[in-house]
């Protein structure tokens, strides 16, 4: 009889536990990262640009990961300064507010003298990385490379970019100041996709445009790629755009050829905000649908955040900013600001701007 007593009160006991046990769980997995309201990603280039269909198939993936809703906004303006500023100046830093665009505007803001706000500001997460292409239309007499330097040379055309600042077009300044070209009458898009349309269309004549964004107007035949910023071939899709760095010499002087496109967030944002983040950010970038968009886009997955993303970054405004400076589109020297050029890089030297 007192032995029953005792597996009575034993299993209440058991019960009772599991009870707390379930409740406990089920209250931690209902816990809201945002609870006060939906968080917002300002991007900030226009909608169905390259940082645009970049970032919001990954985003949409870490919302499946943590259940909840993040808007996304397009706010474009100044090479993505607008968006850096509206986030980093006149938003709350709780974890509500981010910010995306691409790793080379970033690199220019403080040289460009549009934003005061650099990598060492923010903790960002890079989905893809993806080069440029030299891109004209299918049917134009420019066959190749090296006519497009030939032409580009004997006179001044209208050359589409997205934007001042931003990859492709730094790019190509690095690229006309190796080959000897004078500037190009450059015609700003607004986004590496219009600016493929622009070429289309014929108001331009070449462009400089994130691959990404023009990879389906290469494949329906209306652009042609004469080359690409990668260290390869781009032989995919029966496609054979040769690297850069085989038609243009001295490419080595071209910084950092592709770039990543990285969704940001104030490195002062509640550190679980930025950890459960980082957590949905790496089960994102390794869920199928995500690794087939960027094959199909002709991106790789580069999968950085925490301190890889910081290295990265801070190596990209080094090649950037002094590239910027070399072909005299700058307001302040990257000497004055500290950025060292690549040849000087050390990173343990420049982690320590990282605000702890």
């Amino acid at each position: 009889m007192k032995r029953n007593k005792i597996l009575v009160v034993l299993c209440i006991l058991m019960v009772a536990a599991s009870f707390l046990f379930a409740q406990a769980t089920g209250e931690t997995a209902n816990v809201k990262v945002w609870p006060k309201t939906q968080p917002v990603v300002y991007v900030g280039f226009g909608a169905g640009g390259g940082t645009d269909t970049a970032v919001r198939p990954v985003i949409a993936k870490m919302e499946e990961y943590l259940g909840e809703t993040i808007n996304v906004v397009n706010q474009a303006g100044a090479a993505s300064a607008v968006a850096a500023n509206t986030v980093m100046y006149t938003k709350a830093h709780d974890g509500y507010s981010m910010f995306a665009t691409g790793s080379a505007p970033i690199s220019g803001f403080r040289v460009m003298g549009t934003s005061e706000t650099y990598w060492a500001d923010w903790a960002s997460f890079h989905p893809y990385m993806g080069a440029a292409a030299l891109v004209v239309r299918t049917d134009s007499k420019i066959q190749t490379y090296d006519e497009a330097i030939a032409y580009l040379k004997s006179k001044k055309v209208n050359f589409a970019i997205s934007g001042f600042g931003v990859g492709p077009h730094v790019l190509f300044e690095a690229v006309r100041d190796i080959a000897g070209i004078a500037a190009p009458n450059y015609m700003t898009a607004g986004s590496c996709r219009q600016a493929g349309i622009n070429v289309i269309a014929g108001d331009a004549e070449i462009s400089m445009a994130t691959f990404s964004s023009v990879i389906d107007f290469i494949k329906a035949g209306q652009l042609r790629a004469l080359a690409i910023t990668d260290t390869k071939d781009y032989t995919d899709f029966g496609l054979n755009i040769p690297s850069i760095t085989k038609v243009q010499k001295n490419a080595e002087n071209i910084p950092l050829l592709s770039e990543t496109w990285p969704i940001l967030i104030p490195r002062d944002a509640p550190k679980a905000v930025v950890d459960k983040l980082t957590e949905a950010f790496y089960w994102a970038v390794k869920q199928p649908t995500i690794v087939d968009y960027a094959k199909n886009q002709g991106l790789v997955i580069a999968g950085y955040a925490g301190e890889d993303a910081d290295k990265f970054l801070a190596i990209q405004e080094a090649g950037y900013a002094w590239t910027l400076q070399g072909v005299g589109s700058t307001t302040v020297s990257p000497e004055k600001l500290g950025i060292p050029k690549l040849a000087d890089f050390n990173w343990e030297v420049a982690k320590q701007k990282i605000k702890k």
